[in-house]
């Protein structure tokens, strides 16, 4: 991803070996150099809910540092709710391998590592190990809480859905500063809305909601079969007009597509009263309502990635 903030061009080996000389420039940089695996569209967002979660922390005045246990438990939670479906989660890795990227810092005794270079999670529950951001970071962030907010947006926009940004930030706790934050560098197309509501004849391709406050729709959205962040690109084959209900539960992974359109619904999706039947469970095993050209349904490239990268099944 092309570098959006200016001034971060010093050397990545001296930024990582100089703490004591962190500037807002240089925070910033660092967050669009954040070494994340990545193998063909894979979701692996473990570092940046990691430091999300950190600035939670400092909005809430929580120490610098914190036992592992404690961050482990908390990034494990959300790995749960906004990470890829996984059987099992690995909070370790991010915790252990995040210094390398000149933002983070383990104290204590760290127990023998494995073959992967990380030592197990049962060892670092039991040990004294205690993480956080290092004194520079940390120091900058409490001065400059614009900083912090510019770099948790950078954040949400390179990694997460826009669906539920708001949900990820209310999750970790951290209070917004009074200051524009940059959007994603990548441009996104203004038509993409508008064309996808038109291939869909402006209802919801799973419901077919289409309220109006006189000619206005109201709550009815394009969203990305695969994210915009992972390189999903605005077009009407990788977009579906849903309601803002749909939209939401698709983004979470609580509702996706098979290739002939029919929907999916996660075991973990659930509710107890009738709109829970109404709004998921009428529609399970149904196909959608697809556009009328064939060159505008999902693309089948689109909803594989969602199905291995964001769906509860």
């Amino acid at each position: 991803m092309q570098n959006p903030f200016p001034g971060g061009t010093g050397n990545r080996r001296n930024a990582r070996h100089e703490p004591f000389l962190m500037t807002s420039e240089r925070f910033l940089y660092l967050l669009t150099r954040l070494q994340v695996w990545s193998r063909a569209g894979e979701r692996a967002p473990h570092k940046p809910l990691l430091l999300l979660l950190a600035m939670g922390n400092l909005c809430r005045g929580e120490p610098r540092l914190l036992p592992y246990r404690d961050m482990a438990v908390r990034l494990r939670d959300l790995l749960i709710r906004f990470g890829p479906p996984r059987q099992v989660h690995h909070p370790e890795q991010p915790i252990c391998r995040l210094p390398k990227d000149g933002l983070w810092e383990l104290r204590g005794h760290l127990p023998t590592v494995g073959a992967d270079g990380v030592p197990s999670h049962g060892r670092l529950m039991g040990s004294d190990v205690s993480v956080g951001f290092p004194e520079a970071v940390h120091s900058l962030l409490v001065a400059h809480p614009d900083v912090m907010w510019m770099g948790a947006q950078y954040l949400l926009d390179s990694y997460f859905a826009e669906s539920f940004h708001e949900d990820l930030v209310s999750e970790v706790g951290i209070y917004r500063a009074m200051q524009p934050a940059p959007r994603s560098s990548r441009k996104r197309n203004p038509e993409f809305r508008r064309e996808v509501i038109r291939a869909y004849e402006h209802r919801c391709a799973v419901c077919d909601y289409d309220i109006r406050l006189d000619n206005n729709l109201m709550g009815l959205e394009a969203a990305h079969i695969k994210w915009h962040a992972y390189d999903g690109p605005d077009e009407v084959s990788n977009g579906l007009a849903l309601c803002t209900l749909h939209h939401k539960a698709f983004d979470l992974g609580g509702i996706s597509l098979l290739d002939d359109l029919r929907l999916v619904v996660s075991d973990d999706l659930h509710g107890q009263n009738r709109a829970f039947n109404l709004w998921f469970l009428d529609h399970r095993d149904k196909p959608i309502r697809a556009p009328r050209r064939d060159e505008l349904r999902p693309d089948p490239r689109f909803l594989h990635w969602h199905r291995e990268q964001v769906f509860q099944g």
